[in-house]
């Protein structure tokens, strides 16, 4: 299936054309009926001669409804460019094809009607000059086909021409990704809500759950509809009226999106490479405010072009457009821009990526390599683009908001992976060289502390940080667990290290540690304290933090200090008497080790605090953690 749109000039024969082919009025408002005009989109159907059937929607032609026409225009795989013989080329036909082109439709035709108006020598004089004026268009080579819409002459021609763009037109790629620009929306006595517009990316399903955008709202399709016919379920590339339940009226307008998925983004700020038409009277500068068109939206926007100069009639260049409301885009999507007033097409573009913030102009400069590599629509080329902005992104996420399929993507994936240009972990991707860079200088970090300062089992994750200039968010935590399980890194606790080493104090800290050991022996169960150990051996810190992280040592309450023998001899102790007795005193300890009180209550209080005993009245009894003992 495929959709196929008009476009031309106010009364060129649009609408009859279609009647003539079809039997369908596309005109359904009365106005347009009564004045014999088209000023909303209208909609039917042809059947081909091979059987087969494509939907058609036409648009005005009148100056001030271009927008519905792009509405309409940003739906279709084919245009039919329509010229009438006693017009010729018009202001709108200029402008309609200058939208077609930035909307980057690469199939059509030309109707040139009312050809019974004039006479044979004027019509090839029409037919000369538009053959001239579509040079270098995609229209360049497309049939012009002399038609009459009252007559009936021509007519066949048409619908055969049409036939045979729609047998050379390839399907409609379904990358399950449903996207559905609602351009109509009614309401139905005993019906309900029911939308219209083009199915985009993936089809829809009668019974399903769907979500509307921009609320995030999970609705649910009840029924569908395909040229007036009630249907289980529609491919990519149909015309399709949906009707919702589980929504108000008030709550869709045109220009809100169903999609077949959560859309968790609210795109804002879009990267994009813009043309300026030729024809344009104005310069897209700083701060240029538009009306950028995209499917059936229209939002409010201001520019932000790379070049300071702007992008001139004739150019164009990478820009940031900043949107008042978000708009539901794919990267590679088309748009087209317009001034709000007046209201003239002055460019358009393709979206090359989606920003959580508007960049200052001082960092455009840095953006724009990874702008280059998005224009070609190339998923490795775009992954790898997606991993230079973020160190680690989540694998099923990547590229969700494009128009490769999941089998594309991880395709892609799959390649970069065996050429090693980029790394898994629990889930997530990121780039071998990114990862390589941050590792240098991990190691340098590393290497410095292990040289320099080689009794201390390696720098935590804060300081790495710091002294890395990184911000300690998931990101980081990411990369070290990504270095430790790929063996690149060690971790000893919350201490990171080169692999295997272990750390070792230097000779003068060596002899402060024997010295230490041995009067904390010497002092047996009446443990020094802290600030007697450095008042007899000074600036000791280091080298005690060394013999408590070796395990030589034990810190016990807030400053005493014993071997690990020691504290290996009280567990012993505690653990005869509550496996014999079931139960330990104040006393009883006291009298094993012949010390006071205040050694006695600080052991007894840090054994509650590891759950080995719990207090109970005078007594301690064993705790949670009591068969834990010879581990702790």
């Amino acid at each position: 299936m495929f959709v196929l749109g008009t476009a031309g000039h106010i009364d060129h024969g649009k609408s009859s054309l279609i009647r003539a082919m079809t039997g369908i009025d596309p005109d359904r408002l009365p106005e347009e009926q009564s004045r014999g005009m088209t000023i909303d989109l209208g909609f039917a159907w042809l059947k081909l001669p091979d059987g087969g059937e494509i939907g058609l929607i036409d648009v005005p032609g009148h100056e001030r409804f271009v927008r519905n026409m792009v509405a309409g225009a940003g739906g279709v795989n084919a245009a039919m460019l329509v010229i009438a013989a006693d017009d010729g080329w018009m202001p709108q036909t200029q402008e309609h094809l200058d939208i077609l082109k930035l909307l980057n439709i690469r199939h059509g035709l030309v109707a040139l009607t009312k050809t019974d108006l004039v006479e044979p020598d004027w019509l090839e004089l029409i037919r000369s000059d538009i053959e001239t004026k579509l040079t270098g268009t995609f229209l360049e080579k497309a049939p012009i086909i002399p038609v009459s819409s009252t007559t009936g002459e021509g007519v066949d021609r048409v619908v055969e021409s049409i036939s045979q763009i729609a047998s050379s037109l390839q399907e409609v790629e379904d990358i399950s990704k449903s996207r559905l620009f609602v351009d109509r929306v009614f309401l139905l006595t005993g019906i309900g809500v029911v939308v219209t517009g083009t199915s985009r990316g993936g089809g829809f399903s009668a019974d399903s759950d769907v979500y509307h955008f921009p609320s995030g709202d999970k609705i649910k399709i009840r029924t569908l509809q395909s040229h007036e016919r009630k249907v289980d379920r529609v491919g990519a590339g149909y015309r399709v009226a949906i009707n919702l339940s589980g929504v108000d009226r008030r709550g869709v307008n045109r220009g809100d999106v169903i999609t077949g998925f959560p859309w968790k983004g609210q795109p804002s700020f879009l990267a994009v490479k813009v043309k300026n038409l030729p024809n344009s009277t104005v310069s897209m500068k700083e701060g240029r405010k538009v009306l950028l068109i995209l499917g059936t939206t229209e939002t409010e926007a201001i520019i932000r072009p790379f070049a300071s100069d702007g992008i001139k009639p004739g150019q164009e260049g990478f820009a940031i457009i900043k949107t008042v409301a978000p708009v539901a885009a794919f990267i590679h999507d088309n748009f087209i821009l317009r001034l709000p007033t007046p209201q003239v097409t002055i460019g358009g573009g393709t979206i090359l990526d989606f920003l959580d913030h508007y960049p200052r102009r001082k960092d455009l400069k840095a953006i724009s390599p990874n702008l280059e590599a998005r224009q070609e629509k190339n998923p490795s080329r775009i992954i790898v683009a997606e991993l230079e902005k973020r160190l680690f992104r989540k694998a099923e996420n990547i590229l969700l908001y494009s128009s490769f399929s999941s089998e594309n993507i991880q395709t892609a994936v799959a390649s970069l992976l065996d050429e090693n240009i980029i790394i898994a972990h629990d889930g997530y991707l990121a780039l071998s060289v990114c990862i390589s860079v941050v590792l240098k200088k991990l190691h340098k970090e590393l290497d410095k502390t292990h040289k320099h300062k080689s009794y201390l089992p390696g720098l935590t994750a804060d300081v790495l940080g710091k002294r890395l200039r990184l911000p300690i968010d998931d990101q980081f935590v990411l990369l070290l667990k990504y270095l430790e399980s790929a063996d690149h890194i060690g971790r000893t606790r919350q201490f990171y290290h080169q692999p295997g080493f272990t750390p070792q104090l230097d000779e003068k800290m060596k002899a402060q540690a024997e010295g230490i050991r041995v009067e904390m022996k010497k002092a047996g169960h009446n443990y020094p304290t802290l600030d007697q150990i450095e008042a007899q051996f000074g600036d000791s810190g280091k080298t005690i933090n060394f013999l408590r992280d070796d395990g030589k040592i034990r810190k016990v309450g807030d400053q005493f200090l014993m071997t690990v023998e020691i504290w290996k001899e009280i567990i012993a102790f505690v653990t005869e008497k509550l496996e014999t007795d079931g139960k330990l005193t104040v006393a009883e300890y006291r009298d094993r080790f012949q010390n006071s009180r205040k050694f006695v209550l600080p052991v007894l209080e840090q054994l509650d605090q590891l759950g080995l005993t719990r207090r109970e009245g005078d007594y301690r009894v064993k705790g949670a953690r009591f068969d834990e003992r010879h581990s702790i």
